[in-house]
């Protein structure tokens, strides 16, 4: 039995192996194919790494540079939305969102928001998810250092500097624990979507003889808040709200 038992482990090893010298390998290919002008290989290679379940930032950033290369620009926009979800601190990437987004039809004006919220959302995406859990570990472990000054030290000026280091610390830490959070959940949520096809019409409700709200355009982005038979209710950046067909979006 534990022969048995070490066989298949060294099988899956080896497939293991296999597999992670696949995705490398395609991924070489991929950017050569893409350096060189091929943009439909370098699409077809970098979908092939993903098949294997492995998503990155880069990876998610290099086939939307390949498919906006194709000006298949919905799904530039997906790709560059997908890396910013992983690592919203990759400015590449956001930059080239931004240059996608010039391409498509709609430009929907965003709901003004206010200088705290801004605020709060700038500093969450300082960094990805897991540099803030990384952040997190560093900051409790020098919360204890300072602790430790603070209880220890027979000087008074190091008594100091581990009383207020230690607050400053907890402070980092709480924040990053709380960030760090944030981004696990949203990675196991699939809350935002982007529209695939040409045109959508967004309906008042579930139903196709419902009334007509607004007519949407391929790449654009829209939040989801509930599904029903095959329709997805959206809300877009304006603040409006309607439901549209689900097959017509890209979920991430």
């Amino acid at each position: 039995m534990k022969r048995y038992t070490l066989f298949i482990l060294l099988v899956f090893l080896s497939l293991t192996c296999r597999a992670q010298e696949s995705v490398e390998k395609w991924f070489e290919q991929a950017n050569a194919a893409y350096n060189e002008g091929n943009y439909d290989s370098a699409v077809r290679l970098y979908e092939n790494i993903l098949s294997f379940d492995v998503e990155s930032a880069p990876l998610y950033y290099n086939l939307g540079n390949a498919y906006y290369k194709k000006r298949d620009y919905p799904m530039a926009i997906y790709c560059y939305e997908k890396a910013l979800k992983i690592d919203p601190s990759d400015d590449d990437a956001r930059t080239n969102l931004e240059m996608a987004n010039l391409a498509i039809v709609d430009k929907i004006e965003p709901v003004p928001q206010s200088f705290l919220v801004k605020g709060w959302n700038g500093m969450k995406h300082w960094f990805s998810g897991d540099q803030w859990a990384y952040l997190s570990i560093v900051a409790f472990a020098l919360l204890l250092v300072a602790a430790g000054l603070f209880m220890r030290s027979g000087r008074m000026g190091m008594r100091k500097l581990g009383f207020f280091g230690g607050i400053v610390m907890l402070v980092v830490f709480a924040l990053s624990v709380l960030f760090a959070a944030q981004f696990r959940k949203a990675s196991l949520t699939e809350d935002q979507a982007i529209v695939m096809t040409p045109t959508v019409t967004v309906k008042s409700s579930p139903n196709v003889g419902s009334v007509d709200l607004f007519v949407l355009h391929e790449g654009t982005k829209v939040s989801l808040l509930d599904e029903a038979d095959g329709w997805s209710k959206i809300k877009i950046a304006n603040g409006s709200i309607g439901w549209l067909q689900t097959g017509s979006i890209r979920s991430f």
